[in-house]
């Protein structure tokens, strides 16, 4: 007598897998925002080239900055998918050799060699106080 052993999983049965849409109800509203925000944000991120400073240019910019103590929003020289980073809005805090030191938003300290920097320009100072105290 031979016994057959008929196994039985979902798909046999007539199961249709929605995949991750099943999901979806799991995850928290500040977490699905956070994602829309994140997509939003790749999709309007048509960053224009600036103008490319000489290194010359960069360095008055920057040392006028750090006299004034005055926010700058730097253009890195670098691309991601052919497309530039967004500014970045800093303080100048001083050089070290070919590194400038830099202060962002949120406190945090980066030092950055000159010859990465596309374009400088000083940030209007309102806008940055503004932005730092939301």
């Amino acid at each position: 007598m031979s016994e057959e052993i008929i196994l039985l999983n979902p798909d046999k049965l007539g199961y249709k897998d929605r995949g991750i849409k099943k999901w979806q109800g799991m995850m928290l509203s500040d977490h699905s925002e956070a994602l829309k925000m994140m997509k939003a944000e790749d999709e309007k991120s048509d960053i224009t080239a600036k103008e490319e400073m000489t290194i010359e240019e960069v360095s008055t910019v920057l040392y006028e900055a750090y006299l004034t103590k005055s926010p700058v929003a730097i253009q890195a020289n670098v691309l991601r998918n052919g497309q530039f980073y967004p500014d970045v809005h800093c303080l100048v805090m001083g050089y070290l050799g070919d590194k400038i030191i830099l202060q962002l938003k949120d406190g945090r300290v980066k030092r950055v060699n000159i010859d990465l920097i596309r374009n400088v320009e000083v940030y209007n100072v309102l806008k940055w106080h503004n932005k730092r105290t939301n």
